[in-house]
């Protein structure tokens, strides 16, 4: 898997389960592979933090990832916002396209809240 350490749907380590677990870019799921992004890490941490902390048994819920659509600022005050994706995989719905000023804006007040 492209140097990446092979975990299952419960970013459980394969072979390993139950004592090793592995998140964001350096984990990659062979049944529902995801983008190597910010948004994708940081679901993936809140999830596995619940499970450490003993919120949820570790084989009880499958991680799954919801996408908040892509954004990106593109210099001179102007940005792009894609919410063609957003949902879970399977789910999307379409939220729209924003680009310039205003695109720049919603990728700036994303990017300090960190809901990128």
């Amino acid at each position: 898997p492209n140097g990446r350490i092979l975990v299952d749907e419960y970013l459980r380590v394969k072979g390993h389960e139950g004592s090793i677990w592995a998140m964001g870019d350096a984990a990659v799921c062979e049944t529902t592979p995801l983008p190597q992004l910010a948004q994708v890490a940081r679901q993936q941490g809140l999830y596995l933090g619940d499970i450490l902390k003993g919120k949820v048994k570790e084989d009880e819920k499958p991680f799954s990832f919801f996408s908040l659509g892509s954004m990106a600022s593109l210099g001179e005050m102007k940005g792009i916002v894609d919410g063609s994706q957003v949902g879970q995989p399977g789910k999307e719905v379409k939220v729209g396209k924003l680009t310039g000023f205003l695109a720049l804006l919603v990728w700036r007040f994303g990017y300090w809240g960190r809901q990128t």
